[in-house]
């Protein structure tokens, strides 16, 4: 392990290592009432990492962690990390069975570790059930399933339920002992470059693909962040974001080792009751949300009179920040300098763009100083007259300073330069960066005229009985199609329709052509899947309306 021109060289169990000997609190799961010292995690990380390869998994085999801001979910990442295992974190919510065998299969995972998901007990062992019921009566660690080919074994973190096929987590730590850790991999032999994760990208406008990262590139940017906001062994963070995005446990997961810095994650959700008990009894001096997290966050402190007085920075991701979101801001983070505005990529590991510019809440920031920028003319653009004279684009990242992106494809060899990051940007003559909306979800008019649907989207907002609208287009033509969801959904249907034309008639707006009236958007992770949108207009799956 070295640093190079501020560069970190070196793996992860490596940084956990240096830091190993330490009695310092390195996370706290609070609602688990689970304190980790680095001496701790040291300890975990090794007692897991032989247990894995114990059950019959072998270095480079893939492994499917599905879970959110737990203790254990924590330290299978490393553990799978120190085993020389790939491993790739997702969350556990899946909304059907096929969507956690597409995961399974395109990540070809040889094993996969469950951790309780949101809607009910065991949801993961009863979806691998009805993708493949040969896991009833297999033998742990040698199912043979038909539907998911690689998959062999299944670890279930649900401890009080046992089944045949299935190891439980505890069991795994249980195979673990002195002589097997002792004959893990020797890390230190590693190359900084090596696959050590896959990770899917959001699958907000397109399918989800899988991304290749290694070891540096976690490493590092985690390294950036620290650099860029100046975290040191003086801080502490609380996390209100899910560990299972990558630039999150790349962040979170990781900084204790890089800068000294604790972590409190308040629970596995983290709702604002434990979130205000962590920070008051932790004196947090960072928090990480984002803004709609953030917008409950201080709605429940308002009505409940609570104060927050150890914040001194806020940090949101991956959503634009309102700007009464900003002036309500100190009124219960009373001692808050800055608030910071970033835009996440998966495919870098981290939050390569990065603002504290509350004056211009609408952009994202700048690149930091290790990831490099292009923004590349796109045709359908030429005619935008809303742009004003910013240049305009789609955003392409570089992989961090000093490596490649390896790709979206196995074996995840390609060393490409660029990363199309398929959102469309504005940069202004500071060279801050606003996201607009993503290129495949562009529209022109029968002129060519980009039509600027997101500003169609906001007036539809406006509606008193409207929740949330979306608009969409097949091929990016006309006509439009607008995706409505009602605050009541007992109203009036057309008498909102009515309403919802003539509100864009006078603003001088598109008038959709057809009306979904929906329960929810379809949506991963919360976030709205605009193509599946377009899928369901394309198969008729979805009655229109007038």
């Amino acid at each position: 392990m070295s640093s190079k021109c501020d560069l970190l060289f070196g793996t992860l169990p490596e940084f956990v290592y240096k830091c190993g000997e330490s009695d310092r609190i390195a996370a706290v799961f609070d609602h688990e009432k689970i304190t980790f010292t680095f001496t701790d995690v040291k300890k975990e990380m090794d007692t897991l990492a032989a247990g894995l390869l114990s059950i019959g998994l072998r270095p480079q085999d893939r492994i499917l962690i599905c879970g959110s801001n737990t203790a254990h979910f924590f330290i299978c990442a490393l553990a799978c990390a120190r085993a020389n295992l790939i491993f790739s974190l997702m969350s556990p919510n899946f909304a059907n069975a096929e969507q956690l065998k597409y995961a399974l299969v395109k990540g070809e995972f040889r094993a996969i570790i469950c951790f309780p998901a949101n809607r009910e007990v065991e949801f993961l062992n009863n979806l691998l059930n009805e993708l493949s019921p040969e896991l009833m009566y297999s033998v742990k660690g040698r199912l043979c399933s038909k539907v998911l080919p690689k998959l062999t074994h299944v670890i279930m973190a649900e401890e009080e339920h046992k089944h045949a096929g299935t190891f439980t987590l505890s069991e795994i730590y249980g195979r673990s002992n002195r002589e097997k850790v002792d004959k893990l991999p020797d890390f230190t032999t590693w190359d900084t470059h090596k696959l050590v994760a896959l990770q899917f990208t959001s699958g907000i406008s397109t399918s989800a693909k899988l991304v290749g990262l290694t070891h540096y590139q976690l490493l590092n940017g985690c390294n950036a962040i620290v650099k860029a906001i100046g975290f040191t062994d003086s801080n502490c963070i609380c996390c209100a974001l899910p560990l299972f995005k990558m630039p999150i446990f790349s962040f979170l997961g990781l900084i204790p080792f890089i800068a000294n810095t604790q972590v409190i994650y308040p629970s596995p959700s983290p709702l604002p009751k434990f979130l205000f008990e962590s920070i008051k009894k932790f004196q947090c001096t960072h928090l990480l949300s984002n803004a709609v997290a953030l917008g409950l966050i201080l709605r429940v402190a308002q009505i409940q009179n609570v104060h927050l007085p150890s914040i001194e920075n806020i940090i949101l991701l991956g959503e634009r920040v309102p700007s009464d979101l900003i002036k309500n801001i100190t009124k219960q983070f009373e001692n808050v300098q800055k608030v910071m505005n970033g835009y996440i990529l998966t495919e870098v590991a981290s939050i390569p763009i990065l603002t504290w510019d509350t004056a211009n809440i609408k952009g994202v920031g700048k690149p930091l100083n290790e990831f490099e920028i292009n923004i590349r003319n796109v045709e359908i653009l030429s005619n935008w007259k809303g742009n004003n004279s910013n240049e305009s684009g789609e955003l392409c990242i570089k992989a961090i300073k000093g490596s490649k992106f390896l790709g979206y494809e196995t074996p995840f060899e390609e060393e490409l330069e660029w990363i199309e990051t398929g959102d469309i940007v504005t940069k202004d003559e500071d060279g801050i960066i606003e996201i607009i909306t993503n290129k495949e979800d562009l529209i022109v008019d029968s002129s060519g005229q980009l039509v600027e649907h997101w500003i169609l989207e906001k007036a539809l907002c406006s509606h008193n009985e409207v929740k949330g609208a979306q608009i969409v287009a097949l091929g990016k033509k006309l006509p439009l199609y607008a995706f409505i969801v009602l605050k009541n959904s007992q109203i009036n249907t057309d008498i909102i329709l009515t309403d919802l034309i003539a509100l864009c008639k006078n603003n001088k707006l598109n008038v959709p052509a057809k009306f979904a009236i929906v329960d929810d958007f379809p949506r991963v992770n919360t976030k709205i899947q605009k193509y599946r949108m377009r899928q369901m207009l394309e198969n008729n799956e979805i009655q229109l309306k007038p």
